[in-house]
């Protein structure tokens, strides 16, 4: 097993040096309560699971180069299979365990991976898009509202009633203070934006109130989070799991990579 988020970086940094995972963001969500990281320093598979849901997923699946083509991948499934099984799950899923995951499901291009899932007898089911934007995008907010750093709590309480499905990484990102929130003329606070809550200059999650979308509130917010990242040292932000492609791309941003998510049925299950 590998036993730290060290060693996993390490692992990491041979089979996908192009992802710059570093040990913090793997201990985040590869270690996180629930999870488990099966393998060696060669080889290893993180997976994680919701009891409650009936679901597993393998968070992420790394084989060293020297170590590939000797079965090392299909064993490691295998393992994850068996992992998930015990745990109670129906269904065995990729990368799309939100609020905690490295990626929205499998790089299209990412040929060995997906020979390797759909020998498996993964199905295909879902896509994911992720988008690029420079840092130096600039908005200013409508009248009356004011874009700041979030070290409160108004946030949180704006995506516990409206957007609870994002506590958890907003949370993250408070923490980090790489969060920012619009408030309006009363103070109330009506959207919220970040970066880096999973990984490193990955941007989201992002909302706005639902009555005071298309009114420039959600890009000047965007704006504000370019702002950190460029301050930071970041010329370009990898915009995740993008559910709104029109208003991201009229913000200057560009489709970057594509992920295909995909389920495998556990026997007997």
């Amino acid at each position: 097993m590998t036993s730290d988020a060290a060693a996993l970086a390490d692992l990491c940094a041979a089979a996908v040096p192009e992802e710059r995972l570093t040990a913090e963001e793997l201990q985040h969500v590869c270690f996180a309560p629930g999870c488990d990281v099966l393998g060696d320093a060669d080889a290893a598979v993180a997976v994680t699971a919701r009891d409650d849901l009936g679901i597993a997923w393998i968070l992420l699946l790394a084989v060293r180069p020297e170590a590939q083509g000797r079965g090392r991948g299909r064993a490691l499934v295998r393992d994850a299979t068996r992992w998930a099984a015990a745990r109670g799950a129906r269904t065995l899923r990729l990368g799309d365990a939100a609020p905690r995951y490295l990626w929205p499901g499998v790089d299209v291009m990412n040929t060995r991976a997906g020979m390797l899932f759909e020998s498996a007898g993964f199905t295909n089911d879902t896509v994911a898009i992720n988008m690029t934007v420079t840092t130096t995008l600039r908005r200013e907010p409508p009248p009356g509202v004011v874009v700041e750093r979030e070290t409160g709590g108004g946030a949180l309480a704006f995506a516990e009633r409206t957007y609870p499905h994002w506590v958890d990484e907003l949370a993250s990102a408070i923490r980090k203070g790489s969060a920012f929130a619009a408030r309006d003329e009363h103070g109330d606070t009506i959207a919220f934006g970040c970066h880096s809550a999973n990984r490193a200059a990955w941007i989201g999650p992002m909302a706005t109130d639902p009555e005071r979308q298309r009114s420039g509130v959600g890009s000047a917010v965007l704006a504000a989070v370019c702002a950190d990242l460029a301050a930071r040292g970041h010329a370009t932000g990898e915009i995740a799991w993008v559910s709104n492609l029109r208003f991201y791309g009229k913000c200057g941003a560009t489709v970057s990579r594509v992920f295909r998510g995909a389920h495998l049925r556990l026997a007997g299950r």
